[in-house]
């Protein structure tokens, strides 16, 4: 890094101004113009200042990667990357902060009396009335851990939230086992608050029980101890700093203060919900159980847990029970049975406006080791997270918002064209529906209107590639309020023009009734996905152009010459459609979900709260306005 001289310049005006002048100390002397080193002498003098001064913050050695962007992980998650821990020159098992400044502030301060041996008194005054302002700073620093724990935490839901490194707090948290981490969780939920006086106390226990390993890795961490094995002297005698100075505060109370801060109790909440959906998918799958079998299992034991958290929460469900039959590709019927869940909150008297918010309970991928994570706990999460909001708040009189667990999506979406039916025969439907689907990942929102619909294609529909549905005044305003909401917490709203979310929203747009899906991605799976489905449609009017009803026959050789040829030509057609749609690459996004990667680890729990404050602020500007 180079060399920033207006910062040093500035660093020795706000000494000069705050600190030398209110206590009577005659301020340093010196130039205000540009740095500069007039001879040899000169030259060697700052070479060796500086080498001392930058051992503070060492770099890492050549070829040791400096840490990457590590969002605070969910528990039981695989870590991502590594914490490079950046050694502070200190000996001993109890060294302090002020035994490294004093040890660097001597190293300059007899360099400055070797280059000028006529000015060492004011040098070495300076060099005592820095090292007393440092000491005063780490003194001081019990009462301001907590605010630099805030500041250095960053803000959910908030671009800052995705910067390439993480904060001392985050990298704290990461070096907790799985077991603290959700302590940790627990701790932050149960007090409901962000205030260190409910956090610290609790927190302090948890660290104090932690492994010797992993105390030493906090401590070298905070920059309060150093790794044995790599310390190196600064030109003091060998023990001169053994035991310098007792520490000023204890690593644990500023630890405990920085990892209270880690995390708001919403956050807390929410990957508690999002753990306890994914663990109870995995705990289903039991050995010696079939492909079929895990995938029951699973969806069993999510919906469970659903319902019982929902419960901890104090919401009564509805449970809507759907059954009937679907096709699949090739135009086989096959029967299913599925139960939606759905909450409702309302104002008094009779609803006007109804916004529906969804999202699909179900997963697929059991058999090879999927949690559901990120397909769809996140959204699930989100909604548990969505019932605490709405059910401490009063709604406006006439305002109704259902929020609805959609089964089945993964089979073709059958839970929300079940629902559709049944709002539509009973005269009930949602003024606008908001389906959520994956809002833990991705650089930006989407949101995928009733104009697109139609390049999705599930060979269910009353026609195969229906047209676009119109965009209603109710759509575009709730468009509107997420777009402006997206805004407010700096999350980039992504263009995709040509592509759709394949989601529970569909059937609502299919249907007339108005809605979006909403999701987090990348804007690269946006480009890949869209190529997809445009070769996935391709496919499809591919199949339909084959009439398989004569298939029997074509194998039979019971065509005539030009049915054979006519049918021979629509298969070949269908089978360079089908390998051009497979050779395809997937986007990282649909690579990782419907398998064992769609893991917790899968899922950026920052991103997943900066969705969450677009939801809930677009949420509540929605229920003060007026019907578009």
């Amino acid at each position: 890094m180079p060399l920033d001289i207006s910062l040093v310049r500035r660093a020795q005006g706000e000494f000069n101004n705050r600190i030398a002048q209110p206590r009577g100390v005659q301020a340093l002397p010196g130039r205000t113009g540009p740095l500069t080193v007039r001879n040899g002498q000169q030259w060697l003098v700052a070479a060796l200042a500086l080498s001392s001064a930058m051992a503070i913050g060492r770099m890492p050695p050549r070829g040791v990667r400096a840490p990457v962007g590590d969002p605070t992980p969910l528990p039981g998650a695989r870590a991502q990357g590594g914490i490079d821990h950046q050694a502070v020159p200190m000996l001993g098992d109890a060294p302090t902060a002020p035994v490294v400044a004093l040890e660097h502030i001597a190293n300059g301060a007899t360099l400055g009396c070797i280059a000028s041996p006529r000015h060492c008194p004011q040098t070495l005054a300076a060099s005592l009335l820095t090292y007393g302002a440092l000491t005063a700073s780490t003194i001081g620093s019990g009462v301001l851990g907590y605010a630099l724990g805030r500041s250095t935490a960053p803000a959910a839901g908030t671009e800052a939230s995705r910067e390439s490194s993480p904060s001392l707090p985050q990298s704290l948290y990461a070096l907790l086992p799985d077991e603290q981490r959700m302590q940790l969780l627990q701790i932050v939920r149960d007090c409901g608050t962000d205030a260190a006086a409910c956090t610290a106390p609790a927190i302090r226990s948890l660290l104090q029980e932690l492994p010797e390993a992993t105390r030493r890795q906090i401590m070298v961490t905070l920059g309060v101890a150093r790794h044995a094995e790599t310390h190196t002297h600064g030109g003091w005698p060998a023990g001169a700093d053994a035991a310098a100075l007792a520490p000023m505060l204890s690593w644990v109370d500023w630890a405990a203060d920085l990892l209270g801060s880690v995390m708001s109790p919403a956050q807390a909440c929410f990957q508690l919900d999002l753990e306890q959906i994914a663990q109870a998918t995995l705990d289903a799958q039991q050995p010696g159980m079939t492909g079929a079998q895990r995938e029951v299992a699973a969806n069993i034991a999510r919906f469970d847990t659903l319902r019982a958290l929902f419960r901890r929460d104090g919401h009564t469900l509805q449970q809507l029970p759907f059954s009937g039959s679907t096709r699949d590709s090739f135009g086989f019927d096959r029967t299913y049975n599925g139960c939606n869940l759905m909450l409702e909150f309302a104002g008094a008297g009779t609803p006007r406006r109804t916004l529906m918010v969804l999202a699909h309970g179900d997963m697929t991928g059991a058999r090879e080791g999927s949690s559901g994570a990120s397909d769809n706990g996140t959204g699930l999460a989100t909604l548990l997270a969505l019932a605490r909001k709405l059910g401490a708040a009063t709604l406006p009189d006439g305002v109704r918002v259902q929020l609805l667990v959609s089964d089945l999506e993964e089979h073709g979406m059958l839970g929300a064209k079940a629902f559709v039916e049944r709002c539509l025969a009973q005269a009930d439907c949602p003024d606008v529906a908001l389906n959520l689907d994956m809002t833990g990942r991705g650089d930006g929102m989407t949101l995928s209107g009733s104009d697109r619909h139609h390049f999705y294609m599930d060979g269910d529909s009353r026609a195969l590639q229906p047209p676009p549905a119109p965009v209603t005044a109710a759509e575009a305003q709730l468009r509107g309020l997420l777009e402006a909401a997206a805004g407010e917490v700096g999350l980039t709203v992504h263009d995709s023009a040509g592509w759709v979310m394949q989601s529970d929203h569909v059937p609502f747009q299919r249907d007339g009734v108005p809605a979006l899906g909403m999701n987090l991605a990348d804007a690269a799976d946006i480009t890949l996905e869209r190529d997809m489905q445009q070769a996935r449609a391709r496919l499809w009017l591919a199949n339909a152009d084959v009439d398989w009803s004569r298939f029997e026959h074509y194998l039979n050789g019971t065509l005539g010459p030009d049915e054979t040829q006519a049918m021979e030509t629509r298969m070949d057609a269908m089978e360079h459609a089908m390998h051009t749609y497979k050779a395809l690459p997937l986007s990282r996004a649909m690579a990782n979900i419907h398998n064992r990667h769609d893991q917790l680890d899968q899922v950026d729990p920052h991103r997943a709260m900066a969705a969450l404050a677009v939801i809930e602020n677009a949420i509540d500007a929605w229920l003060h306005a007026s019907a578009p």
